[in-house]
């Protein structure tokens, strides 16, 4: 895929799937943005990922609507997972920056130009993330704060700052990724493991994914709670149904993505990176977290009823065991695949 020439600026990368319903009110917000046009250009592309609503309609009479203060562009991308539209969006975008935005998240109005000054205070920054603050359409379960980060809608990390070590990644809603580390991870032959999510499936990680490739190639994660947003929470989304498919989808990826952070580990002194059976040694502990988590359910007399977060975490860390299990028994051969891409990174580099 040819990639769009670099200039200096942010791009707002919006990738929907059937947001017919939500979609103005994310246009709406970004066209109260405040920038000073002097100091950095804005455009805004909106990736309709294979919806099967009037997404894109919707979207294109909304910009009109607006009389939009920005350069914008409708795209569509028939493979369905988000992958598939983020590298759409990546290979159009003009700017330098590329600002994920969710198709129901709500920038507050000095978002891009707070991003703008973080990014362009350290270029070592690969990826920049901010915090979510939830929007929810009916009043939230007892249970909801306790869960808020599974729905990108609290604090990603302890601190703010550089977390390059720990955890090593931002949620994908509202992340401000330097094109440059995007385009250096794909000359190295980046090939995402994971779609993210596609259609009505809640597999995800394709966020974390990308962190980790970063931070592979010599780039720093940063955090900044001064970068706000609000994220709209529909009433279908707040069951806990919709928990228990998150947190199993998020099981799946965690598993596949285990290779990046033992190479991460490693760089950073604290692993080795690859050994001999090392899907059953991830498994190991995730049997133990599982065990850990079934001690506190069992203590706190849960029996896996809705709002029980030792109860699901034992589930989480079960389903993730086996997952790593599979892995081990079938051969796979992520591990490799990660060391190929490693070398290939530090053939760039010479």
């Amino acid at each position: 895929m040819e990639t769009a020439q670099q200039q200096r600026g942010v791009t707002v990368l919006i990738c929907t799937y059937n947001s017919a319903a939500r979609i103005k009110e994310t246009l709406q917000t970004l066209a109260r943005q405040k920038v000073d046009p002097v100091m950095f250009s804005v455009e805004v592309l909106l990736v309709d990922n294979a919806s099967t609503d009037t997404t894109s309609q919707v979207a294109a009479a909304e910009f009109e609507a607006l009389n939009f203060p920005f350069p914008y562009q409708l795209l569509y991308e028939g493979r369905s997972g988000k992958s598939n539209a983020l590298d759409l969006g990546f290979a159009t975008a003009r700017f330098e920056y590329v600002c994920i935005v969710d198709d129901d998240n709500w920038l507050e109005e000095n978002y891009l130009a707070l991003a703008w000054d973080v990014l362009e205070a350290d270029k070592q920054i690969g990826a920049l993330g901010g915090i979510g603050r939830p929007v929810c359409e009916i009043t939230p379960p007892a249970w909801f704060s306790e869960f808020a980060v599974i729905y990108a809608a609290d604090k990603q990390a302890d601190k703010q700052g550089d977390i390059t070590r720990h955890p090593s990644y931002v949620y994908g809603a509202g992340c401000v990724v330097r094109k440059e580390a995007w385009q250096t991870i794909h000359r190295a032959g980046f090939k995402s493991m994971l779609m993210g999510r596609h259609g009505d499936k809640l597999t995800s990680g394709e966020d974390n994914e990308m962190c980790y490739a970063f931070v592979l190639a010599g780039y720093k994660i940063w955090y900044d709670e001064r970068l706000r947003f609000q994220h709209f929470i529909p009433a279908q989304r707040l069951t806990w149904n919709y928990v228990e498919r998150i947190f199993a989808g998020n099981a799946e990826s965690e598993a596949a993505l285990r290779p990046y952070l033992d190479y991460i580990r490693a760089m950073q002194g604290d692993s080795a990176g690859n050994k001999p059976l090392i899907w059953l040694r991830n498994a190991k502990f995730s049997l133990q977290y599982a065990f850990v988590a079934l001690s506190k359910m069992l203590k706190n007399n849960e029996r896996f009823r809705e709002g029980e977060s030792s109860a699901i975490r034992t589930s989480f860390y079960w389903q993730q065991f086996k997952a790593l299990v599979k892995k081990e028994i079938s051969g796979d051969n992520s591990y490799q695949l990660i060391e190929a891409f490693i070398a290939r990174l530090h053939k760039l580099e010479k």
